[in-house]
């Protein structure tokens, strides 16, 4: 089974805690990632609402640090490779009807970005940051015109989409039903944005009904349709393997080994590499969560002896 390889950033945080990191811990975090083999970042976003990661011009966000550029350089002493994100409002509905207001933003902001930090030998792809589920005209939209847009500016840069499984979606349609919705909506989706290049779905998010039923359900015949209509778009697949737990009452402990485990075992034979959201606060030993930490220490086992099973 293939390790994880990429990990997202939260640096800034939706909906779960900040850290308050600052160089010197990320540095120890980046390090410990170089020593398990991570060797791609994906900053989840470069802005929310009145938050950047860089002070900006083209959002009029200027009393924040430079914290992409930081990820950058750590990113390039480390050997890895960097996704850059594109800005998130929050103000997108479910179906991005609303989308033209982010994209009025999105073409000042993405060249603003390549100026700034467009030749760092780090920076090696994008990262479309809102995240959906299904076909909407709106979400096709954004999808095509982000895409374009960041292939205008970085032909070489490949762009990459995390969204989640539409189960929720689906529950009203029949069981045999949502499979070939789930590929319908996705043919249709990367048919009109052939400027996307790689897709990492959410693997926590196939449950219809996560409070009832586990964290596996549908999961293996979601990833194989993905596979199917990845195929037909020439889009690489990868999985997004969360790392925190989403049945769970509190928002968000790290997840059970076992079902981290299991979930990739699913999912690795459909894809080329497994990426996770996100190390830093649910896989890391630096983590401020103690189940983090011995998270990590069943990881390790694991990449210390493939072949034994599960140490415990």
């Amino acid at each position: 089974m293939k390790p994880i390889t990429g990990t997202f950033i939260d640096e800034i945080t939706m909906d779960i805690p900040s850290q308050n990191w600052g160089r010197k811990e990320w540095e120890r975090d980046f390090s410990t990632m170089a020593e398990v083999g991570i060797d791609t970042v994906i900053i989840i976003r470069s802005s929310y609402r009145d938050m950047a990661i860089f002070p900006s011009e083209a959002l009029g966000i200027r009393d924040v640090p430079d914290m992409a550029l930081l990820f950058l350089d750590l990113a390039h002493k480390y050997g890895m490779k960097l996704h850059f994100p594109s800005h998130d409002s929050g103000n997108l509905d479910q179906k991005w009807t609303n989308w033209e207001a982010d994209w009025k933003i999105c073409k000042r902001f993405l060249p603003e970005i390549i100026a700034r930090y467009g030749d760092h030998p780090a920076f090696h792809g994008w990262y479309i940051a809102p995240e959906n589920c299904h076909h909407t005209p709106g979400i096709a939209e954004i999808y095509k015109r982000y895409s374009d847009l960041m292939k205008d500016l970085a032909p070489e840069k490949p762009v990459l989409i995390s969204p989640w499984y539409p189960s929720d979606v689906y529950e009203e349609f029949p069981a045999s039903e949502r499979m070939e919705r789930f590929g319908d909506d996705w043919n249709r989706l990367l048919a009109n944005a052939p400027a996307i290049d790689i897709c990492a779905f959410q693997d926590g998010s196939c449950t219809c009904r996560p409070e009832r039923q586990p964290a596996t359900y549908d999961l293996e015949s979601y990833i194989k349709t993905a596979g199917q209509f990845c195929r037909d778009a020439g889009v690489t697949l990868w999985n997004n393997a969360e790392t925190f737990e989403r049945r769970h009452p509190i928002k968000f402990p790290p997840l059970d080994w076992r079902w981290l485990r299991r979930k990739m075992a699913i999912t690795d034979p459909y894809v080329e590499k497994h990426i996770t959201f996100e190390f830093s606060h649910f896989l890391s030993p630096n983590s401020q969560l103690p189940a983090a930490r011995l998270l990590f220490e069943r990881y390790r086992e694991f990449l210390d002896h493939p072949d034994q099973g599960d140490i415990l």
